[in-house]
């Protein structure tokens, strides 16, 4: 039964009941609940936790990514003026694509079962329960095919070298917009910018949802005409109150949270170890098996001084960070796996910042002195040892240390 005659049961998942509504759905939708927890989306232990994402989540996977990419531009010969102002161009974009998405995407009028399904779950969820923060950012397994589609589009519209700047620049504008939107829901803004945005949101939220799609800025509202007016919107900027983000998905302190950053960090420099012995030193005879081992690590053996192919791009790497998320969603509660992900991402920053250092600079200090030596005598006389880059720890552990003889061949 659908339609105006169906009632969706609270006490049941209720993800793949709201496409029963039919034509009622946008009407319930757009009639909000107030509280501080929305109900269960999906039976599924394993859909439900992709539902679910804490705020800060966000700039520690994006954020790497994005002044990665600003960076491969600078290393491919612009300036750095010319760098910043692409990624501020990127960043305008981004705002425009805001607007559009929320606009022509996450308001679109549905009234099929599965596009009622489809719009619950992007967005009609967060007009139905506007408190509940743990639905409030968008999970990074759900903005990672979206943003490889991008980039591969940045590929086709903009030339080798600005594309990353550019396609940075809009990550950074996306990390802003989920940041802001966040915020808007949840803080107490003193600031009357912020009281501005956030008036203008509630009204969008409480009072008209056809206007006002503009989360980090009402320009493109003003350009195409669909900014609201709220004054006379009288609206308590404090009310509903700030959630606290200890609840039943995050009851992780904030010593708890850099302990567990720094695990994830150091599971990070095990798992450099064993990619870089067991993956990036598999033994292929194959066309296939040859041609996947050159892509991943042989042009690097064969070309160990091209700056350009030293890190690893950030399409690939996000692929494999996604697994990884998934990974810890699995096994962690979602506090404890995006921290131990965050302090993860930050050791693999480390690993390739290092990487690239010891084949392009001469170190004064000591430990990058005996690290380079090791890892030039990697390169250049024992493949088959020497896989730690930023630590000999596991080539201890595991006794494939090199002895290091050999002259420094690092140029």
């Amino acid at each position: 039964m659908g339609g105006k005659g169906f009632t969706v049961d609270m006490t049941k998942p209720i993800a793949l009941q709201v496409g029963h509504l039919g034509d009622a759905y946008q009407e319930w939708a757009h009639q909000p609940v107030l509280t501080e927890e929305s109900p269960r989306f999906f039976e599924s232990d394993f859909m439900e936790m992709h539902t679910r994402t804490v705020w800060w989540a966000i700039p520690a996977f994006w954020l790497p990514i994005a002044f990665w990419c600003i960076s491969m531009s600078y290393n491919m010969g612009h300036t750095l003026p010319q760098v910043v102002s692409m990624a501020v161009l990127g960043c305008l974009v981004w705002s425009l694509a805001e607007y559009c998405f929320h606009r022509f995407l996450f308001h679109m009028d549905t009234k099929s079962y599965w596009g009622n399904t489809f719009h619950f779950l992007m967005h009609g969820c967060h007009h139905k329960f506007p408190m509940d923060g743990s639905r409030h950012v968008i999970p990074p397994s759900g903005v990672s095919v979206p943003a490889a589609m991008f980039w591969f589009l940045y590929g086709l519209w903009f030339t080798q070298s600005t594309r990353p700047a550019l396609y940075g620049g809009g990550v950074i504008g996306y990390v802003i917009y989920d940041l802001t939107h966040y915020y808007l829901h949840h803080g107490h803004p003193t600031n009357q910018a912020l009281k501005t945005l956030k008036k203008a949101h509630y009204s969008h939220h409480f009072r008209i949802q056809d206007k006002g799609y503009g989360i980090t800025s009402a320009l493109w509202d003003r350009v195409f005409a669909s900014k609201m007016a709220v004054k006379g919107f009288t609206v308590d900027l404090n009310k509903p109150p700030c959630i606290s983000d200890v609840d039943s998905y995050c009851v992780v302190g904030g010593a708890s949270l850099a302990m567990l950053s720094v695990l994830g960090a150091f599971v990070w420099t095990f798992l450099e170890y064993c990619i870089h012995r067991f993956l990036f030193h598999i033994d292929t005879k194959s066309y296939w098996g040859n041609t996947f081992h050159y892509l991943i690590h042989g042009y690097h053996h064969k070309h160990p001084t091209d700056g350009l192919r030293l890190v690893i791009p950030p399409l690939e790497a996000a692929l494999v960070i996604v697994m990884f998320w998934y990974l810890c969603r699995v096994l962690f509660s979602v506090s404890t796996g995006s921290a131990l992900l965050g302090g993860g991402l930050a050791g693999y920053v480390i690993y390739d910042t290092i990487h690239y250092y010891l084949h392009h600079s001469h170190p004064t200090n000591q430990s990058l002195k005996i690290l380079k030596k090791y890892h030039m005598n990697h390169h250049f006389r024992i493949q088959n040892k020497g896989f730690g880059v930023t630590t000999k720890l596991w080539d201890r552990v595991f006794e494939t240390l090199p002895k290091t003889k050999a002259a420094d061949k690092s140029g």
